[in-house]
C-alpha cells in the first residue's frame, strides 16, 4: 500500500482539501476525496486490478495516484466546483469501460513521488492534466461494513477545546465481530476557517486507541473532525461537528 496525498486548494476564499490514496491489493483501488468545511464534497475512484493481473509494479501505480491527485487538485484550481457538486454515482458500466480504459494505457517507468504532501507551481504536465474530463462521483458510505470504527464517548466538541477520542476498530470474521489490533487511526480536523491538521495512533490488541486534540479555535464558518481507520487495505471512517467557541 502507497502512502497518498493530501493538498489544500484555494478557490474563491475557499479551502477545499484533496486527499488521494492507495487502498491495498486487497482492494485495488485508488480513492480520491474532495472536502470542504468536514463535509466530503466528491470522490474519484480508479480501479487498479489490471496491474495485478498483468504483473504488479509499484512504480506504475505510484505514477496513476499522483496523477489522479494532480488532475483533482487542477479541477479545482480551475473553479469547476460546480463540476464536482453535479457529478453522481458512477455505474458499473462506466467503471467496466475505466477498467477497458485502463488496461489499454502502455506501462510508464518514469518515477513519481509516492508519499507525502504535494505542493508546486502547475508546469506543462499539470497543464495537460487539467485539460482532462475529470470524472467524480459523491460519496457513499460502503455497505460491507467489514471494518468498522465507533467512538465509544458521545462528547461535546468545541473550538478551542482538548478532547481525547476514544476510538474502537473491529472487523467482521465468520463469528461475528472482532477487534482490529494494530490498525491505523487518524484523527483529522477539517474547517472553513483554518488549514486541515491531523494526529495518528494505532489501536491495541483489543481494538481501542486513545487520541487526543486540541481541537482548533475559531468564531464563525464550519469546522468537524474526521475519523479514519485503516486496517486490512479497508478504510471506515465517521465524523462529527466542532461547534464554534461560546460567545465571551
Amino acid at each position: 500500500m502507497l502512502t497518498g496525498f493530501n493538498t489544500d486548494v484555494e478557490y474563491a476564499g475557499v479551502v477545499y482539501h484533496v486527499q488521494t490514496e492507495d487502498k491495498g491489493l486487497r482492494t485495488p483501488i485508488i480513492l480520491s476525496l474532495v472536502y470542504v468545511g468536514g463535509a466530503i464534497l466528491a470522490s474519484k475512484r480508479s480501479p487498479y486490478d489490471d496491474l495485478i493481473a498483468r504483473g504488479f509494479d509499484q512504480t506504475v501505480l505510484a505514477n496513476r495516484l499522483s496523477r489522479q491527485h494532480k488532475l483533482i487538485c487542477a479541477a479545482v484550481h480551475a473553479g469547476r466546483i460546480e463540476d464536482l457538486r453535479r457529478m453522481s454515482e458512477r455505474g458499473p458500466a462506466e467503471h467496466a469501460r475505466q477498467r477497458a480504459a485502463t488496461a489499454a494505457e502502455p506501462i510508464q517507468n518514469d518515477a513519481a513521488p509516492a508519499e507525502g504532501s504535494e505542493t508546486r507551481p502547475q508546469s506543462n504536465e499539470d497543464e495537460q492534466v487539467q485539460s482532462d474530463p475529470p470524472a467524480f462521483a459523491r460519496w457513499s458510505p460502503p455497505d460491507d461494513d467489514l471494518l468498522k470504527v465507533v467512538l465509544l464517548d458521545d462528547i461535546e466538541l468545541r473550538s478551542g477545546e482538548s478532547a481525547t477520542f476514544r476510538v474502537m476498530v473491529t472487523r467482521a470474521v465468520a463469528a461475528g465481530r472482532q477487534p482490529a489490533a494494530k490498525a491505523r487511526v487518524v484523527v483529522k480536523t477539517l474547517g472553513t476557517s483554518f488549514r486541515p491538521a491531523s494526529k495518528t495512533s494505532a489501536t491495541n490488541a483489543d481494538g481501542l486507541a486513545l487520541v487526543p486534540v486540541l481541537l482548533p479555535y475559531f468564531e464563525t464558518g464550519r469546522a468537524a473532525v474526521l475519523i479514519q481507520a485503516y486496517a486490512d487495505g479497508r478504510l471506515a471512517e465517521l465524523r462529527r461537528i466542532i461547534l464554534p467557541a461560546k460567545p465571551r
